[in-house]
């Protein structure tokens, strides 16, 4: 089958691009803040178990843990590329990632590579000063291991399988915490933003293009990010 008419067919779970989710974040009812972001270089740690809703409704918060109860911590480095994106308040930056995946003794554990971009929008919570931060990234996961829910996802598909290279989506929604006046005396040093939120961490075929059918994973928890 030729690309593009894979990437031509019809989402019905797992296999999502990044277009529809980018278009959100500048849609109506979001104020365009702008932040001063003086940090360039982005630290982050992420713990999050395995989830079973698709992406986009996970990202709404939707959350049912999988059955094997597996989970991911990860760490990323990301720096800045730009402000702005298409005149867009939009902030991009370019990321490296590391996960360990802890497979409950159903499987080796495994680790995991991920390279990607994303995009970062600061929201003004309506009626109110403070401000929240919506990311969105895309890039490729590789993994030494195919974690056993995405496994399971692929197996119920006429016994289909994934493979340890896929596509990598990430969600975060997080909480700057140099805007409270009790908190901004911490961020005089090096450390000029500490975020602490949500995070959607998701691999997946994309409609096939990655593994024989689609289908994917999804890991759901927290985060924290220092901004230097």
């Amino acid at each position: 089958m030729h690309l593009r008419e894979r990437l031509g067919r019809s989402n019905d779970g797992q296999d999502h691009t990044v277009l529809p989710y980018a278009h959100s974040l500048t849609a109506a009812g979001f104020s365009q803040v702008q932040a001063a972001e003086d940090g360039d270089t982005f630290v982050r740690l992420n713990w999050a178990m395995g989830s079973e809703p698709d992406f986009q409704t996970a990202i709404f918060g939707d959350y049912k843990i999988s059955p094997e109860h597996n989970y991911l911590i990860g760490g990323a480095w990301g720096r800045k590329i730009s402000d702005t994106l298409f005149g867009l308040p939009l902030m991009s930056t370019g990321n490296i990632g590391m996960q360990y995946f802890n497979e409950r003794g159903l499987q080796d554990d495994g680790y995991g590579v991920t390279a990607y971009l994303k995009l970062h929008y600061q929201w003004r919570l309506p009626w109110t000063q403070t401000r929240v931060r919506l990311g969105l990234g895309e890039g490729f996961s590789y993994a030494t291991e195919i974690p056993v829910n995405e496994q399971r996802d692929f197996a119920k598909k006429h016994n289909s399988h994934s493979e340890k290279m896929m596509n990598h989506l990430e969600w975060t929604v997080d909480l700057p915490l140099a805007q409270f006046a009790a908190m901004s005396s911490l961020f005089k040093g090096p450390i000029k933003e500490v975020n602490v939120g949500l995070v959607v961490w998701h691999r997946s075929s994309v409609y096939g293009l990655f593994a024989d059918t689609r289908g994917g994973s999804n890991f759901m928890g927290f985060g924290i990010e220092a901004q230097y």
